[in-house]
């Protein structure tokens, strides 16, 4: 019982990782791109949105509101400052030395609307109950549930919909997309948008549950998420997920039978070892081999 009661609790904060994955996965497999800001902008828009509820009161939905608005307006930033201008045969180099530039104005930045270093974060469903013999938080409940929502809204989009649709055309052969009359800068701010809204409810979701942001919590979701997309699959949807939920499941056994010191270097063992024996990750082959077809297809 120990073993599953361990097993529920890395699969429902491990579906946090997924929504991370999922939004580097949007970046570095569809757009090409590698945002290392990423995580500090999520830092940023809560830091900015606690600092608007200390002024205005907002409570917990204008929390998570100003954190949507805010999110997707520093991503499309990060975007034209560090993306835009570098989209050359050595562009995505530049660009990712560029959003590393940018990581550290947007931490200075958080650090200045966040002069005690932590603060509280309010949470929501604070409640537990058990199923048999089965301890469940609400609120990581109501984030795995969240998290099975947003992954299908991200699906949909991105296969369902016109710009979905311009977006991986885009993203396959964007000098073609430009001669047929694709707005590809217009097609490249929404991504960043997007991702960033989907970093900004993880985030949400993460803080509410722990109740605290500090300011490593913006290199903790660069990392995790990192971390969650190399072990499902670089480039890869759905290894986004399966890496979040593999992720939550390794650390809270780690924590549990190890120690909390111990959940670290050994996912970093098991990622390593996940990569000698398939380079590119669980479900990184299968997406290569898709790509393959594909253009052996056209």
């Amino acid at each position: 019982m120990e073993f599953l009661q361990t097993c529920l609790d890395g699969l429902l904060f491990g579906s946090a990782y997924s929504l991370l994955a999922l939004s580097f996965s949007l970046l570095f497999g569809v757009m090409k791109r590698v945002n290392l800001a990423f995580g500090s902008s999520l830092l940023l828009s809560a830091v900015f949105a606690l600092w608007v509820d200390s002024i205005l009161s907002v409570g917990i939905i204008g929390i998570f509101l100003v954190m949507l608005g805010s999110s997707a307006i520093i991503n499309i930033y990060v975007e034209k400052i560090c993306f835009y201008p570098h989209r050359g045969n050595y562009g995505a180099i530049v660009s990712m030395i560029s959003s590393f530039a940018i990581w550290m104005q947007l931490d200075d930045l958080s650090s200045f609307l966040l002069p005690d270093r932590t603060a509280s974060f309010p949470s929501f469903l604070p409640d537990s109950f058990f199923i048999i013999d089965l301890f469940i938080r609400i609120d990581q409940l109501f984030l795995f549930f969240i998290a099975v929502l947003m992954t299908g809204v991200f699906f949909y989009v991105l296969y369902k919909t016109n710009y979905g649709l311009l977006l991986r055309g885009v993203s396959f052969d964007g000098e073609l997309a430009r001669k047929l009359g694709v707005n590809s800068s217009r097609i490249s701010s929404f991504a960043f948008a997007f991702s960033g809204v989907f970093g900004a409810i993880a985030a949400f979701l993460i803080l509410s549950t722990e109740s605290q942001v500090t300011p490593f919590f913006g290199f903790w979701c660069t990392l995790k998420g990192l971390v969650a997309m190399m072990l499902g699959g670089i480039g890869s949807l759905p290894g986004a997920i399966i890496g979040g939920l593999f992720l939550g499941l390794i650390e809270s056994n780690v924590i549990n039978y190890l120690g909390a010191e111990y959940r670290d270097i050994c996912t970093y063992l098991i990622l390593l070892f996940i990569l000698v024996v398939k380079p590119g990750g669980i479900m990184g082959s299968a997406i290569l081999r898709d790509e393959r077809a594909a253009s052996e297809r056209i």
